[in-house]
């Protein structure tokens, strides 16, 4: 990722989280479209040296990484 990029990245990310409810997909109990969006954002994401970066003040799409990685189909094809 470019370093110019790194802030307008950390911005979305920052106006995703408080959407967020993490329970344990992006809108709740069951996976989403919204899941389904930002998962090839995060695989992209999560392989740059910024991505510990980008993600430092929003826990909740941490977790929902964390959480949504473990999922067979996500191992396969995204990790």
């Amino acid at each position: 990722m470019d370093k110019a990029a790194v802030a307008p990245v950390k911005t979305a990310l920052e106006a995703i989280e408080p959407l967020t409810l993490g329970q344990p997909y992006l809108l709740g109990h069951e996976l989403s479209i919204a899941d389904f969006y930002l998962i090839p954002v995060f695989t992209y994401l999560s392989q740059t040296p910024e991505y510990e970066a980008t993600i430092a003040q929003t826990p909740k799409l941490r977790t929902w990484w964390n959480e949504v990685t473990q999922l067979p189909s996500v191992k396969k094809f995204c990790v």
